[in-house]
């Protein structure tokens, strides 16, 4: 979505918030909640117009006449391309990432861990009303949705962009191998039960 937005609205128009990501221990709002609140912003730069990374959605609860919208991945297919992902990329200064590495989790191991198993439904929405959202969308439909976010924006977006979006060497590799363990997927999508209801509930 990043480069999409950089087309659709020029890159100097949009800001990148990836500083204070759910999926890390140390992340503000975990440590300092109070303090994180307090610090939220009432108004963007002046130059501003789209805000755009992995944060909690009430980071930005002050701006006024904000469109809000997220596009969610079924949380098995999700948490497969985080595995898959994590294991190729070089070592993060977040914390889950270092953890992941140091104890070799598998796809199971890494679910399990409260932040990305409850990744929707806790660590990103937790206690948010989601009826906020202006728009919600779903990876696995993102030619439709984006085809309909553009007709409501009223901007044109090139779809062709995003789906074509690469993925570091090795990844799809391990998706298939995954996807292809009927048992395996079967415990992501027991351990997952809480997001996978979340996730129908707001996309369905």
């Amino acid at each position: 979505m990043l480069e999409l937005w950089k087309q659709a609205f020029g890159a100097d128009k949009v800001l990148m918030d990836y500083d204070d990501p759910p999926v890390n221990p140390s992340a503000d709002f975990l440590v300092d909640p109070i303090g994180w609140a307090e610090r939220r912003p009432v108004r963007l730069p002046e130059n501003i117009q789209v805000v755009h990374g992995h944060f909690r959605p009430g980071k930005y609860d002050l701006l006024k006449d904000a469109f809000r919208m997220t596009i969610l991945r079924h949380p098995v297919d999700n948490i497969i391309s985080i595995y898959t992902y994590w294991k190729v990329i070089p070592p993060q200064p977040n914390a889950v990432h270092q953890y992941f590495l140091k104890h070799n989790l598998d796809v199971l191991g890494l679910a399990r861990l409260p932040l990305l198993r409850f990744l929707y439904s806790d660590s990103y929405f937790g206690g948010w009303d989601m009826g906020r959202l202006d728009f919600i969308g779903r990876h696995d439909a993102r030619a439709e949705d984006l085809t309909r976010l553009s007709g409501i924006l009223g901007i044109p977006i090139d779809i062709g962009l995003h789906l074509n979006a690469t993925e570091p060497e090795g990844v799809n590799l391990g998706k298939e191998a995954i996807l292809s363990d009927k048992k395996l997927m079967n415990r992501l999508y027991n351990l997952l039960a809480d997001d996978i209801h979340f996730y129908e509930k707001f996309t369905c």
